[in-house]
């Protein structure tokens, strides 16, 4: 049973993550920083998981640190503020595995959690890999091709695991940026647009209350299939967190993003969605923005994108916004 590590000034929290993960993992909680560096000098564990906001220092300078002391731990920041700000300097800081918003949902949090140990597990997989190839590399060259293949399996294995998100297999945060950061640097270059689109699923939260996980996951999963078999082979589509999605539209002019994410929303629309009890409907809430219009560079692009989903929540949801300045 793999070992994990938390770190949370609030103890009522460290109880609640207890609670859910210790039939799975052997937990470990702290609510000081300080002892959980050394508890991490003195034991392994596959997976720490930090609140960002403490007394003492934030959980991205926490994790950094941890990074130093265990780099083969994956490590995961819990936060009830989270920004885009603070997910990219966590990202390339503390080189974090995932980030998840408190208040949590329990199954998800232990499906992310069982993901971060397996990738734990691959990568010390990999480092006993590549000793074992070292050892027999001069003398016994069929044993190295065997370990080679198995290497590049587990290697295949760790890269899908780092990239896409466990439920709907779509990209996760962290290669999504880096993707988003590269457009932007190739648009500037030969001076082409970029747009962005923020989704959210429209009172995704009750139907999953009222119909259960299991069908909230299988609902999450039909809406990600729909939006792929409307995209372009071009196009980037990430899990942003919850029921939030990012889609990353290059060499595309703001017209043209509109043009697709009204497309897709009525697709969402037009299907039903099968739950515990009944059939129901869902629908999508978009906000849109692009490159270099409405900003020039990725962070403040998602922002953009961020507030026009939010104006077309207030406005009705079942639409899409594109931003302007008059969004606040």
């Amino acid at each position: 049973m793999n070992s994990i590590l938390i770190i949370d000034d609030e103890i009522e929290n460290l109880k609640a993550l207890e609670r859910t993960l210790k039939g799975q993992f052997n937990v470990t909680h702290s609510t000081s920083p300080r002892q959980g560096l050394d508890l991490l000098k003195a034991a392994d564990f596959s997976v720490v998981i930090s609140d960002q906001k403490m007394p003492e220092v934030s959980g991205t300078d926490f994790l950094a640190k941890a990074a130093q002391i265990a780099p083969l731990s994956t490590r995961i920041i819990l936060t009830a503020f989270p920004d885009t700000q603070s997910v990219m300097e966590a990202v390339n800081r503390a080189e974090i595995y995932r980030y998840i918003t408190k208040p949590w949902d329990n199954q998800e949090l232990i499906g992310i959690v069982q993901q971060a140990a397996r990738h734990h597990d691959l990568l010390k997989e990999n480092e006993k890999l590549l000793r074992s190839l070292q050892d027999l590399k001069s003398n016994l060259e069929r044993t190295v091709a065997e370990r080679t293949l198995e290497l590049k399996e587990a290697n295949e294995r760790l890269s899908e695991l780092a990239m896409t998100d466990p439920l709907t297999k779509t990209l996760n945060r962290r290669p999504f940026f880096a993707k988003l950061s590269e457009e932007i640097e190739r648009s500037k270059r030969h001076r082409r647009p970029i747009a962005i689109a923020m989704l959210d699923l429209d009172f995704f939260k009750v139907f999953n209350d009222m119909e259960g996980h299991l069908a909230g996951d299988e609902a999450l999963k039909k809406v990600v299939q729909i939006l792929a078999s409307n995209l372009r082979k071009s196009d980037s589509l990430c899990r942003y967190g919850g029921e939030e999605f990012l889609i990353l539209f290059p060499e595309t002019h703001l017209a043209s993003g509109e043009e697709i994410c009204e497309r897709l929303r009525i697709q969402v629309e037009r299907n039903s969605f099968q739950g515990e009890h009944k059939q129901a409907y869902l629908t999508l809430s978009i906000g849109l923005a692009s490159y270099p219009n409405h900003a020039e560079d990725a962070e403040a692009l998602i922002q953009a994108a961020d507030k026009a989903l939010y104006k077309a929540k207030d406005t009705g949801r079942n639409r899409v916004v594109v931003y302007d300045e008059s969004i606040s």
